[in-house]
This record gives structure tokens, sequence and C-alpha cells, in this order.
């Protein structure tokens, strides 16, 4: 890494080097209040090794950076022509520093807790002196992240290479840039750090280490059924880059999405009408894509795991123009894989591309496309019988596969984005996004469903085939306008914003085990057994009818949010949003003309939402924030009607605490969601189209609490976790979702040594989860349960060279079997994996 002009958000001529230490985490037991001089100290104090020979000050800094965990800022000027002098030994980053600074004319102060300024150094007699540069924190305690220096990328929050399993900013709540103390949310960022230490590539790996979120498959992934819940609803939203994805046209799927494209990733729990407009109460996530670095950097990655697992991944970033004023991304990843189960074999190919222009100081132009294409061969929509035919629990072996053999799924997506940005001085900006998005699935699937079988002939499995095929696209644009204003003698901020989006697929139709084709598509399993074991089955008939089906949706938005800084300590957010929201579905038979139903269409759907934060101290925050809740469903009744929209609210409020300048961030959360019109599935109800179907149950009630800690809690030792309980019941008190765990914990740590041990990074990953049952899945009525159980994750990391580092990730260490999801029928957990992973940087 080397210093490099950063573009027009730090200024012309203004370079930044930076490079942080990947450091570890382990649990705060207890909460205390540690001030932030004390992580200053803590970080200005601890001894480290370092044999750095005299070289170019450039290069030696790099160097330095890479071991201390240091952000080193200069200008190109102020380093050029000099040399280091030499430093070998056990020091302190202060000393070893000045040690290397010595005779060059420079000396540094701190601005911020792990954050270094090089400046000239006082005239002295003695040119071969050690200058020591003034050790001073700027800034008190408990100032916004937003007041940091800013980030070379053109990202304010961008967390690759910050070695931090925290995020310093979010906007996703609220449009607002705040730190996550200052959001009056619960809010999860899995960093890019966490991601590669963690050693995860699929979003779904990624949810379901994340606090809150319970992962309950009921097929493949690539099918329609994996699932996820947060609060005891499911989790539906999705945004990139903070513009809303289609969640009520079926396709429009993100499970399998890949993450070498992503910064990180943002969970908001909890309802976020003002940004969502529609979308269930459970969460948001919001994938953030990379951005361009002004300096150049690039890694080759390799992994090989269990049942085959091998992915090789590239990533080359850096300017494309001689003054840095246009640059440029590219990301391709390709990854092949088994699995425990029978047949089942997956493809993924990835490639994304992004470049960014500063077309004048203050404007900054984004172009950028992204590809993927997954395919999954030989797997099921369907899991596995927890029951036999006489009552006993089934406990079929790990690899039995309810897909047929030839059963193949593809899901693929083109996207085109481009963005707009235009600073207009005293802090205002206004930022336009745009993107359109091509994306097409394709399910040739058959698979076995059966409740019950018998253990002795294998009698009671159902076999269903059919295809569903479509082409979708996604037109979305957002435009943002925010930035400060006085009121009163004091500052406040201020969003202003607009978006619309439309959605639509077009499919064949074909024939299902619904309707016509129904004596081919859908007949009994002889030997369920057998099948179970082979996937033998003869193939249904496929051939499309001539008609077709499809529909759209769209929605139009406006919105606001303000914060207003009643006092030191008290900020209100108030944000209010109207949505229009329309949509359709058609149908087309033989020869002859589209036949338009319309499903839902709202206008002027009011969203408020507001929010209060109290700083009690300088690192504690109390908080409290209300929204309302609005989502068309596309669940339907068993005549095929459309469940009502859901309507509710959503009430939060907790405490929120930071500390060391926000490299650790804790926060203890209760919530209670009010639904009406919650879609409950009916036992053996089909729709006409063959799907679940559902009835709409008013008077639901979920709450609970949530506690969550992440960032390092020392030098080199950092954590990421908590514990969540939620229980959901209807009006009756009924409890529902019972085969979602109401409480469970998950805590990932790793730590760095130092000395002899130095750079060895180890950590383990504990997962937690509370007892979990359905009811009336055995023959006789036979309830289900699953004991509360435990999983633990291990991992070793350590570069073997400067640019090569090594890694192994062992998840399930102890094998445990258990079902992942057992709504009706079972899908087992991973069994014990083992994951093999190489990194060299360029």
């Amino acid at each position: 890494m080397m210093a490099v002009h950063a573009g027009a958000r730090i200024g012309r001529g203004r370079h930044l080097l930076l490079a942080a230490t990947v450091s570890a985490a382990a649990l705060v037991a207890g909460a205390g209040v540690f001030p932030e001089q004390a992580a200053a100290q803590s970080r200005a104090e601890r001894r480290i090794d370092v044999a750095i020979p005299a070289q170019d000050l450039n290069s030696a800094l790099l160097q330095f950076t890479q071991r201390a965990g240091l952000q080193i800022v200069y200008t190109d000027d102020k380093v050029a022509g000099r040399r280091s002098a030499p430093v070998e030994g056990r020091f302190t980053p202060v000393e070893a520093l000045s040690r290397m600074l010595a005779g060059t004319g420079l000396t540094f102060r701190f601005t911020g807790a792990n954050r270094v300024t090089l400046e000239p150094a006082p005239q002295m007699s003695d040119s071969s002196a050690i200058q020591l540069g003034p050790v001073r924190i700027e800034g008190a305690a408990g100032t916004s992240s937003s007041a940091l220096p800013p980030s070379i990328s053109s990202d304010p929050s961008a967390t690759e290479g910050s070695g931090s399993y925290t995020a310093e900013s979010t906007n996703s709540a609220t449009g607002l840039r705040l730190s996550m103390r200052e959001t009056p949310q619960s809010v999860t960022v899995f960093t890019r750090t966490r991601i590669d230490d963690q050693a995860v590539n699929e979003v779904s790996e990624l949810l379901e280490q994340t606090v809150g979120i319970s992962y309950v498959p009921s097929g493949a992934l690539g099918s329609d059924g994996v699932s996820f819940y947060s609060r005891g609803f499911l989790v539906e939203n999705f945004q990139v880059d903070g513009v809303s994805r289609q969640s009520t046209i079926y396709g429009f799927k993100d499970s399998t999405a890949d993450l070498a494209v992503y910064d990180r990733l943002e969970v908001i729990r909890g309802a976020t009408g003002l940004l969502s407009g529609v979308g269930t109460p459970g969460a948001t996530v919001n994938f953030v894509r990379k951005k361009p670095t002004p300096y150049f950097q690039a890694h080759l990655a390799g992994q090989v795991g269990s049942w085959d697992r091998y992915r090789v991944e590239a990533d080359v970033s850096g300017p494309l123009s001689a003054s840095g004023d246009i640059r440029g991304r590219i990301v391709a990843a390709y990854q092949q894989s088994d699995w425990f189960t029978a047949r089942s074999h997956s493809e993924k190919y990835v490639l994304y591309g992004i470049v960014e222009a500063d077309l004048t100081d203050s404007t900054l132009f984004t172009l950028g496309a992204q590809y993927q294409r997954f395919e999954n061969d030989g797997s099921s929509n369907f899991g596995l019988p927890l029951f036999f035919a006489d009552g006993s629990k089934a406990n079929l072996p790990r690899h039995y596969n309810s897909g047929s053999a030839w059963s193949e799924m593809t899901n693929s997506d083109m996207m085109i984005f481009a963005g707009l940005e235009q600073d207009l001085g005293g802090g205002w900006n206004a930022k336009l996004d745009g993107e359109y998005s091509r994306p097409k699935y394709d399910s040739t699937f058959g698979g076995m469903y059966a409740t019950t079988i018998d253990p002795v002939t294998g009698e009671g499995g159902e076999f269903y085939t059919t295809r569903w095929a479509s082409d979708l696209e996604q037109w979305s644009a957002s435009l943002r306008l925010s930035g400060p204003f006085e009121l009163l003698g004091r500052s406040h901020e201020l969003m202003l914003g607009g978006s619309y989006s439309r959605g639509s697929d077009n499919g064949p139709e074909v024939p299902g085990w619904y309707g016509a084709g129904a004596a081919t598509n859908q007949f009994p399993i002889p030997d369920a057994i057998a099948f179970l074991e082979t996937g033998e089955v003869p193939r249904g008939n496929y051939e499309p009818t001539g008609g077709r089906f499809g529909g759209y949706s769209e929605q139009l938005a406006a919105y606001a949010s303000t914060r207003l800084n009643l006092h030191d300590r008290v900020k209100v957010i108030l944000g209010a949003r109207l949505t229009n929201w329309t949509e359709k579905a058609w149908n087309q038979a033989p020869g002859e003309g589209r036949i338009y139903r319309l499903l839902t269409r709202d206008k002027g759907v009011f969203t408020p939402y507001g929010g209060i934060t109290i700083d009690l101290t300088d690192n504690l925050t109390a908080y409290a924030s209300y929204t309302d809740i609005f989502n068309p469903q596309t669940n339907e009744d068993a005549n095929g009607d459309r469940l009502s929209p859901v309507e509710g609210a959503n009430y939060e409020a907790g405490l929120k605490a930071e500390f060391y300048e926000g490299r650790l961030n804790a926060s203890l959360a209760v919530f209670k969601i009010e639904q009406d019109n919650f879609a409950l599935a009916v036992p053996g109800q089909l729709t006409p189209s063959g799907s679940q179907a559902y009835e709409a149950v008013s008077g639901t009630e979920s709450k609970g609490v949530e506690l969550e800690v992440s960032g390092e809690v020392l030098p080199d030792w950092q954590i990421a976790g908590g514990y969540s309980y939620t229980k959901v019941e209807d009006r009756d008190g009924q409890p529902l979702t019972t085969y979602a765990p109401k409480d469970s914990a998950k805590l990932f740590t790793s730590y760095r040594f130092s000395g002899a041990l130095q750079d060895l990074m180890i950590g383990g990953n504990m997962r937690w989860q509370g007892k979990t049952y359905i009811d009336d899945v055995g023959p006789n009525g036979e309830r289900f349960t699953q004991d509360a159980l435990i999983t633990v994750d291990l991992m070793a990391q350590y570069p073997v060279l400067p640019q090569l580092t090594l890694s192994l990730n062992v998840n399930n260490v102890f094998d445990k079997t258990y079902f992942a999801g057992h709504n009706y029928v079972g899908i087992y957990g991973t069994p014990r994996q083992a994951i093999f992973n190489a990194k060299y940087r360029f």
C-alpha cells in the first residue's frame, strides 16, 4: 500500500496511507465503561516486535502500519526523497515510529486513538536526535465518527482494511449518516474483516451468524425454501447500497448472493418503513458493494474444503489515470462444491466491475456492472420426514436427499448501476442512484414430500415435479439530499429523498402437480427409503403449454428525516414517508391476449418514524424509536386470493455504549411489534397454483430483548456476538413460528499473538439456540421437538509470508447432528466441515 491521491473527498493534493491490523476479540464480562483515553493509552503503550531496515520512508511506513495497526496521514511531498532510520527490537508504537523518523525532519501527533498525522519537526541542533512527536488525542469522548478524518474510499463507512468487527457509521436505518451509538435501532454490521476471518462466502452463511437472525430452511440453497426469521417474522427486505429490492414478486431472491462483491452487510432489525416503504418488520439486509481504491491493491485467494469444495477469487483495484481522478475495481470468483447430502452439486460464477470518476473537485460519477450465476443440481425443495408411520421418530441419515438425481436449479442476475454525487458546499450533498437488474430463474425440480413413511415397506412418499422459470426485470432510482441547517442557535441535520422502483416477471406455463399434467407430475413413491438413497425416478413433462404468466409491482415514494440537536446530550429523529404502491398479475392463454388482475393498489400510505437518543454519559446512550408497518403480501388463501396487506407498529428502546472512539460497540434493546393480517400457513391446504395456502391472523404480537457487542475489547482481541429472545403470539396468546428458536446466542472471537507466536491468530465461534418444536407432524398428531443445542467452530490464521496468509476454519467441530429447519419436514444442519484458505496480496 502506498500514499496516493485520495480524490475529491479529501481534497486535491491530500494523500492518505491507511493500513490496519486484523485484530482479534473476546466477550467483555460485565458492562464496564472504558474511556477513550484508556484505549489510546493501551494502543500507544503495548509493545510490539519490529524489524524494519533503513529504506525509502514510504515503504517503511507501510510496513510499520501493517505491524502496529496505525493509520498514518501525510502528503507525498513530506516523504519524497526521505529514508527511514532502521528499527529493530521490541518497542511501543510511539517509540518505534519515533526511531523510524529520526533524521527525516518529520515528527507526528495522534489525531485519533489509532490515527497519526506526520508534520515537520521543530528545528534541532542534532539532526540525528530522535524527535518524539506529541502524543495527543484530538476530539472529546463521544465525538461522532463523522468528525473523524475522511476515508480514502468513496464510501465513508468502508470496513475493508479496518481490521475491525464493527463499523464507524451506518445510514441504512434513517438515511442519516450516524454512528452505531447514534442510531435508535438495533444494527449489526458484518464487516469485511469478519467475513474473511470466518470464511463465509454466501449471504445465507452470514445471516446464520447474525445476532437475532434464525436460519430456518425447508429446501436446498437456490430453492424458494430458504427462510430467515428475525423477531418472529420472515426477513424479506433487501437493499443494495441503500436501494430497495423487490420483495413481492416471486423470484427476486438474494439468498445465494456471493460476498466477494461486498464491503459489508448491514442488518437493521425491526421495521424499516422509512426507507423501505413496504416490507416485513423482522429485519432489512443492506448489501454495500466494494468501491475502487485510489491506490493499487490486489489479491488472489483460494479455498479447498469438505465435500470437494473448491473456490478461487481475484480482486484488483486502483487508479486508472495518472492523476488518480479515475479509479476502477474488478472482482471475479468461481466456486464449486458437492454437499453432505447425496447427489448434490453446486457451481457459482461471479463477476463485478466498477469505475469512479472525479468529474470535478466536488462531483463523483460511478458506473458498474455485476453478474452472478448459481447452479444447484440434484437438490430438493423438500426435506426429510420427521416421523415414521408407526409414530416413531424417523432419524434418517444425514446424507439422504429427497431430490431426484436429475433435479436442477439455476438462478442468474445481471445488474447495471450508476450514481452521481455532488458536494453542494456547507456540508450539503446530493446523491442520485439508479440500477437495472435482469434476474432469471429456471428450476426443473423433482422431489419427494413425505410427512410419514412406513419404516418396513417404504410406502408413504409422494413425488412432485414441475418446472418453474421466469425472466424478471427491475428498475430503481433514488435521489437524496442531505446536510446541516441552523435553527435556534444549534446545528441540525436534514435528509430529503425520493425513490421509484418497478419490478416485473414473465414466464412460461408448464404442467405442474396441479391442474393439467398432474397425472404424470404427481404420483406416489413405492419405496421412499430406496428413493432417498438413489434419487432414481422418471422425469415428468416440462414442455410449455403455450400460455404465459407474469405481473409487475410499482412503488413511488417521497420521504424525509431530520435529527434535531435539542441539547448537547439529547437528539430527536423525526421522519415520514408517503408511498404509492401498485401490483398486478396477468395470465395469457395460448394464442390469446393477457388478462390482468389487480392485486394491490394503495395511494398515499403514510409511514411515520420517530426516535430519540439521550447521552447519559460520554460513553452511554439511551434511545427509543417507533415506526409504522405496511407490507402488501404475496401469500394467498386456498381460493388463490391475496391476503390483505400487513399493518402494525414497531416499538424499540434500549441502551447503546461506545468505547475506544467507536472501535467497541455494545447495545441492549427491548422491542414490541404489533401486526394485523399476519400470514399463517394452513396445514394441508394448497392454492390453485399448488403453493402453500395461508390465512390472515390479526392481533399478532412479538416482543423480546437483544444484547449485542462487537469490536475491539483490547488490542489484538476482538469479538462479535450477543443474545436474542423473541416471543411471538397470536391474539389468543398462542405461540407462533415455534419452529424458529425463541432464544439464541452467538459469539465469534479471535486473538492475534505477539512475541514468540507473533502474528498467529486463533479464533472460535459458538452458536446456541433454545428448544424448538412443531405440532401435528406425526401420524397421530405428534409434536416434533428439538432440544436446545450448541455448535462450535474453530479457526487459525497465519501469514507465512508478508503477502501470503494461510488459514483453516473447522465448523461444527464436535459434529453435532441437528435440524437447521423442521417445518413439517426436516433439513439437517451442516456436519463437521473444514475449509482451508490461502490469500496472496500483491
